[in-house]
């Protein structure tokens, strides 16, 4: 009997062990090293001695590394975390500085990116995700929203009424005290209702931003938030809320055509009219799927701009006001690199333009493996040239900066081509080419030195790899 006990204790004991070995989480570990060189010229397109790039030559490196713990199907948490994009020479970056205890710099420390929970609700079709997150209204064209695309503090609920109509919606924080004195908190609440059907999607959505009380155009601006702040407003002026309404879609019925289109708009209300923004924004692309080789792209942009109102120096702005967008067709102008730090991208500042363009995209080449895209884009501004005429040193309040914002006496034309090379599965080599010609009109900008602000050419050159894990 004794040793039946024995072996009965030691049984319970191993099945306990095998029941917790069985519980155990399961961990998958992923991320990415990039090391990118990117040479540029006249960034700031001047025409003259005048031309400042800060360094023409700069080696880029980051990296990644994602921890995803499932428990179940119906749970897991994960946890990103990201070094800055360091600068090699500078900083954390520089000669024996790199893994010194004494002289730690943040840049090359791993800081959280994500770090969020999600799951199922019991018994439902219902999903929660909770914690530090992406945070983006859908958008079709530009790789995300202009309005919102970056990572943030929030919780979100997700669940599918049928097989088409799902719904989304959920808070988000995304700024803190923003005016630094323990008030002014700056929230985003977000609904979306993603329909899905054969041949294509519709998905309306809408978000409300409410500005905590006391928060002042001065306090936007300081905090980052210049794609709220109007082009007459001045410091003092209370900010009261903003909102977005808008819809991305995308048809495939007439497969091999693709149809794409947004449709965004904007307000910020304010204590005074000259401190209030409104707009919005249009795009429409056209793909071609029926070639093997590679698949064109025809594409269009507009964002209003500023027109009378801000001419008279008094009224309320007419671009579409912004969050942390993160937006771009082409590979120079308006982003779109490879790797990092090979564009201009600056979205709160670029508003106010129309655009047309053809991209052709992964263009199989000679060698397998190596693709490349090249895409042509001609920009012209839809700010009235008038409203900037207070413009100082080529820099404005509300977000508008010579070689960013165009009016409608500015244009420019942009051709950049992107080539990677998978020398293997893992491990992609990349090299940006870009050019653009900014036709700009000085005097719209107020020069000090003759010449200095009409434009001028800007070309980029880089290249890196990237090894995902």
């Amino acid at each position: 009997m004794k040793r039946l006990t024995l072996l009965a204790v030691a049984l319970v004991f191993v099945l306990g062990l095998a029941a917790s070995a069985s519980a155990a989480p399961e961990v998958v570990t992923s991320g990415n090293l990039l090391v990118n060189a990117v040479w540029k010229d006249n960034w700031n397109f001047k025409n003259n001695g005048d031309r400042n790039n800060g360094k023409t030559f700069t080696v880029y490196e980051r990296a990644d590394l994602y921890f995803t713990i499932t428990a179940n199907e119906n749970l897991k948490g994960v946890l990103g975390l990201r070094s800055s994009r360091g600068e090699w020479g500078e900083g954390g970056f520089a000669n024996d500085v790199p893994g010194d205890n004494g002289n730690i710099d943040t840049a090359t420390t791993l800081k959280i990116r994500d770090a969020y929970i999600d799951f199922n609700w019991p018994g439902t079709a219902v999903n929660v995700k909770a914690g530090i997150q992406p945070v983006s209204l859908p958008a079709s064209i530009g790789g995300g929203s202009m309005i919102q695309n970056a990572r943030a503090g929030a919780a979100f609920v997700s669940t599918a009424f049928t097989d088409n109509v799902s719904l989304l919606a959920g808070w988000a924080r995304l700024n803190n005290e923003v005016n630094g004195n323990n008030r002014g908190d700056l929230d985003a609440w977000i609904v979306a209702l993603p329909l899905n059907f054969e041949g294509f999607s519709f998905t309306p959505f809408g978000a409300y931003a409410p500005v905590g009380k006391g928060i002042t155009y001065g306090d936007v601006h300081t905090a980052g938030y210049t794609g709220l702040a109007a082009l007459n407003g001045t410091p003092a002026d209370e900010i009261d809320n903003a909102y977005w309404l808008g819809a991305a879609f995308t048809m495939d019925l007439f497969d091999p055509f693709v149809l794409k289109a947004d449709v965004n708009y904007g307000k910020v209300s304010a204590e005074h009219a000259r401190s209030e923004r409104d707009g919005w924004l249009f795009d429409a692309a056209l793909e071609y799927k029926g070639f093997d080789f590679m698949t064109p792209e025809l594409f269009f942009v507009y964002t209003t701009g500023e027109d009378g109102n801000g001419t008279k120096g008094n009224g309320s702005s007419e671009r579409m006001p912004v969050l942390k967008g993160d937006w771009a067709v082409g590979s120079f102008f308006f982003g779109g690199d490879s790797i990092t730090g090979g564009s201009m991208d600056d979205n709160a500042a670029q508003l106010g333009f129309w655009t047309v363009g053809l991209s052709l995209k992964d263009i199989q080449s000679f060698a397998e493996g190596l693709t490349h895209s090249v895409h042509f884009m001609y920009v012209k501004g839809t700010n009235d040239k008038d409203s900037f005429a207070q413009a100082t040193g080529g820099v404005r309040s509300g977000g508008i900066l010579y070689g960013r914002t165009l009016t409608e006496d500015d244009h420019l034309y942009e051709v950049s081509t992107t080539t990677a090379y998978k020398i293997y599965d893992e491990l992609t080599a990349y090299v940006d080419l870009g050019y653009i010609n900014l036709d700009a009109k000085s005097s719209v900008w107020n020069t000090t030195a003759a010449g200095s602000n009409k434009g001028g050419d800007a070309w980029k050159f880089s290249t890196g790899v990237v090894y995902q894990f």
